[in-house]
């Protein structure tokens, strides 16, 4: 999956298993990461990242991209919550 999302202060992308933010600087953080930190609210990721990660994983659930996650990490044996 590849997509972006814009704001008026900083752009966000999505390529793969990365997402990138664009805030004057340039932050990135694993996919996995900022699913991991929306579903236990810790985790260690840019300040930049961590205020876009509700959006993220909104446009995870409306394309079906987050069941795809969540169902590798299951059938693999991987914890989300490691």
């Amino acid at each position: 999956m590849r997509t972006k999302l814009g704001y008026e202060d900083k752009l966000v992308e999505i390529n793969g298993g990365e997402v990138l933010v664009f805030a004057g600087k340039l932050y990135t953080a694993p996919l996995e990461e900022v699913v991991k930190y929306y579903l236990s609210g810790s985790g260690v990721l840019p300040s930049a990242i961590r205020d876009v990660s509700h959006d993220v994983i909104r446009l995870l659930l409306r394309t079906g991209e987050l069941e795809t996650i969540i169902h590798s990490k299951v059938q693999y044996g991987e914890s989300l919550s490691d």
